[in-house]
């Protein structure tokens, strides 16, 4: 019988400790956006190179969704939520080609152009995400 009022001592110390639970689903939005101008800005010597950045970084951000959805589907540590502010950017300044860097604004035009064009696997990951579980169906980016 003294065992039932510490098993009901120790669940509500779990329950406290656990915190409250969010009623919003599990995804990858951000209030007032995802955009890391900040780094953007600082990284990218023209317009035109902030927006092949930009490109590498939709890469770069479909490659973690996409490990992050795997954890949670493994029943692993897993972090679904907004990524401004904790993408990794020398990694993405490093998937940029050497050459780029040092092109002027309308040489990098053309490369721009047709990395618009390539698939940046987000929505592949994104689709992979509500297979599994890990985001709302309904929700899209």
């Amino acid at each position: 019988m003294k065992s039932i009022p510490f098993t009901i001592a120790l669940t509500a110390s779990m329950a406290i400790l656990a915190g409250p639970v969010s009623a919003e689903p599990a995804n990858w939005g951000c209030t007032g956006g995802s955009v890391d101008r900040d780094q953007l800005s600082a990284r990218s010597p023209n317009r035109a190179m902030e927006r092949v950045l930009k490109e590498y970084q939709l890469r770069w951000d479909a490659a973690h969704v996409r490990q992050q959805c795997e954890a949670f589907a493994k029943g692993q540590t897993h972090e679904i939520s907004c990524l401004r502010g904790r993408r990794d950017w020398d990694a993405i300044e490093a998937m940029v080609p050497d050459e780029l860097w040092g092109m002027p604004r309308k040489k990098v035009r053309p490369y721009y152009l047709a990395l618009q064009e390539e698939d940046d696997g987000y929505k592949a990951a994104l689709d992979y995400c509500r297979e599994v579980g890990a985001i709302p169906k309904g929700w899209v980016r």
